[in-house]
């Protein structure tokens, strides 16, 4: 977690600060985890959908933004990050709560995939998530305690936001 120990560092509670230190969460997630992938989406304001606020694809070096997925069209998903607070698919193409995000992850080559909601303020916030491209991963205790603890700090981050912005 050395890139996001070192945003959260430089984060003044700025909005303009929020981005690097989702970026570095993504590369720390992909780094630490050894996976494809690691992004973090927001939700908007009722829940009904969540947006890429940053996506760091090892595969190429390259950071995204942007991708919008609804509630309507992946309910399931959206469940499962409600009532459980997160979700651990090893097949995401099979997986009853990401099955329905495939046209998502067959354009990404996204195989595996383990999400853990982010909360501040007593709500969700935001997603943190990691992918597995090309093959099938088998997520274990240890991965879903990583990206729990990420989600926490990130949750911190927000909060010390929040609060920066009310005085």
């Amino acid at each position: 977690m050395r890139h996001v120990r070192a945003a959260l560092a430089a984060f003044r509670g700025r909005a303009e600060d929020l981005p690097p230190v989702f970026e570095a969460a993504c590369r720390d997630i992909v780094d630490d985890l050894g996976v494809s992938s690691g992004s973090v989406w927001f939700f908007d304001d009722d829940g009904t959908a969540i947006e890429c606020a940053a996506l760091y694809d090892a595969r190429d070096a390259r950071v995204l933004r942007g991708v919008r997925l609804r509630a309507a069209d992946s309910e399931a998903y959206f469940v499962a990050l409600r009532e459980e607070g997160r979700v651990v698919a090893d097949d995401a193409l099979t997986h009853p709560a990401t099955s329905c995000l495939r046209p998502y992850l067959l354009q990404r080559d996204v195989r595996s995939l383990l999400d853990h909601v982010v909360s501040a303020h007593d709500r969700n916030v935001a997603v943190t998530c990691c992918e597995q491209g090309g093959r099938m991963r088998q997520w274990s205790d240890a991965d879903a305690l990583y990206l729990q603890q990420m989600s926490i700090l990130l949750g911190v981050a927000f909060d010390l936001h929040c609060e920066m912005r009310r005085q």
